[in-house]
């Protein structure tokens, strides 16, 4: 029998309340015949060339891979593979270069705000074999069935800038390879063809694709150190500002790195939900946490010596005025050739991190109506492909403003939704059951009305005090600095206000 306080959603299913069935009529007969088309086309490719065709269903325990020795070692190189990037190293810039920390002050930020962000994406990522469901269909038992929906169009948008980010580091990466020869607008183009490819083919070519790319990254980031680290300034003498200043500085530092990490946070379950429900949650959480947290410290690490070159390196200093990946650029410029052959290699990295943005924002627009499961995978992958290469050549010239306020914007609404899924997942269903195969039955998944309250609490907190270029909140005006509370604020408030909002929830719903 249920507890009582957990709602209907733990109990097993009955004839009475069957899980509701969605069905969707097509009205043309010309819609059948494509349909049919389409899935005999899917058919042949999948048995040929292993093309995912699942969406957002319940991946059962008998369609999972058996218990492997090398599981852990494969969730370990997903997550390095996938944060060895260079938009990472484009986040430690803004430590020196946009808070002028020093490289101590600068470190400790980073090394900090790159692990507690990757805990973040370790924890989240469990949910993925515990419940064979995508990450934001298994919140659906912690924010109810409508909410989870908004936070879908949310996190969309949040991986579609991702995706814009990284296909335009990459345009302006082949930019200056070419000296100004080749457009930015094909370098996005040829970013954006790599990653719709492997993203299309889905989760088994990516896990394969992870297996090895992650050398060639790693071995390029080293070549860089090795290029570029004599000029790296780490002998700076503490700032001499007054402590309230310097901690001004430090604070949004740090939750720019927390938030890089955590912005993988509502869809880092997507890539596990083939592993077996039998996986460790501790080695899991062990594994990913560590594999993202050696990357996220790694970058952000190498870009803020970047950083801190630019003021004794004049064509540092001017390469950076022209781009940021024109800067990545001539950080391998002393190997002449091979540097190049080097810079070019980066876009691997940026592919990398671009495939899960791509994939996962698929299948959040799946989880959005009823109609969204009818729309084939690979076309959905195809149109967020073109929809952020379009917007990435009309804003290529723009990435600077863009990681300034893209990062911080996203993390306000993530970290409400986080502190939402962990005080009802320690809080109200600790060493509960759960019944996955309710996920679609409004009507036995929570209402949602205490989450629903507690989100526009924290967002509200998010405005109050977010200190961005286009809005500066009246907490955050009356501080010293341009220090930006708004994820703090919005993380505080929501934790506050929930578990007494869901205890009422509760008592008046059952559920």
């Amino acid at each position: 029998m249920a507890d009582p306080e957990l709602g209907s959603d733990l109990q097993s299913p009955s004839k009475e309340t069957k899980p509701k069935v969605i069905t969707v009529e097509v009205p043309h007969e010309g819609a059948i015949v494509l349909l049919s088309k389409y899935r005999k086309y899917a058919n042949t490719l999948t048995r040929v060339f292993g093309l995912e065709t699942r969406g957002i269903e319940r991946v059962g325990e008998d369609e999972r891979h058996p218990p492997r020795p090398d599981d852990y070692t494969r969730m370990f190189l997903l997550w390095l593979n996938s944060s060895l990037t260079a938009n990472n190293v484009i986040v430690g810039l803004y430590g020196p270069a946009r808070y002028s920390l020093d490289w101590s002050n600068a470190t400790m930020c980073a090394v900090l705000g790159g692990i507690l962000g990757s805990m973040v994406v370790g924890f989240m990522s469990t949910w993925g074999p515990k419940s064979g469901h995508r990450t934001l269909v298994a919140t659906r038992y912690f924010l109810g069935y409508y909410l989870s929906k908004v936070c879908c169009v949310l996190n969309v948008l949040t991986m579609l800038g991702y995706g814009m980010v990284n296909v335009i580091l990459g345009g302006q990466v082949i930019f200056a390879v070419s000296d100004g020869h080749t457009a930015a607008p094909v370098g996005i183009i040829v970013v954006a063809v790599l990653t719709w490819f492997i993203a299309t083919f889905g989760m088994h070519l990516f896990h394969f694709y992870t297996r090895y790319a992650w050398i060639v990254q790693l071995s390029i980031l080293f070549v860089m150190v090795g290029c570029a680290g004599p000029i790296f300034n780490t002998t700076i003498a503490p700032s001499s500002e007054p402590p309230t200043t310097s901690n001004s500085n430090r604070l949004p530092f740090f939750s720019l790195c927390f938030a890089s990490a955590i912005t993988w946070a509502p869809s880092s379950a997507d890539y596990f939900v083939y592993f077996s429900s039998t996986t460790s949650r501790w080695r899991m959480f062990l594994s990913v946490s560590t594999g993202m947290g050696l990357a996220m410290v790694m970058t952000t690490l190498l870009g803020i010596g970047l950083a801190t070159g630019l003021s004794t390196n004049s064509s540092w200093l001017d390469a950076s005025l022209t781009s940021q990946g024109s800067l990545l650029v001539t950080s391998f410029s002393p190997l002449h050739g091979f540097g190049s052959f080097c810079s070019v290699i980066l876009i691997l990295g940026m592919v990398s991190n671009n495939i899960p943005c791509t994939y996962s924002a698929g299948l959040n627009l799946q989880m959005l109506g009823r109609y969204g499961p009818r729309i084939p995978r690979p076309l959905r992958t195809t149109i967020e492909v073109i929809v952020y290469t379009a917007c990435a050549v009309v804003a290529h010239d723009y990435l600077r403003e863009i990681m300034e306020n893209f990062l911080p914007l996203m993390s306000y609404w993530i970290v409400v939704w986080l502190v939402i899924v962990v005080e009802e997942g320690c809080l109200f269903r600790w060493g509960k059951t759960y019944n996955w195969d309710v996920v679609d039955d409004v009507h036995r998944l929570p209402m949602g009305l205490a989450a629903g309250v507690s989100f526009v609490v924290g967002c509200v907190g998010a405005v109050l005090g977010m200190s961005q270029s286009y809005f500066v909140g009246p907490i955050a005006r009356s501080l010293s600095g341009d220090c930006d509370l708004g994820m703090w604020l919005a993380l505080g408030l929501t934790a506050v206000c929930y578990p007494g909002l869901r205890l009422v929830e509760l008592r008046m719903t059952g559920r």
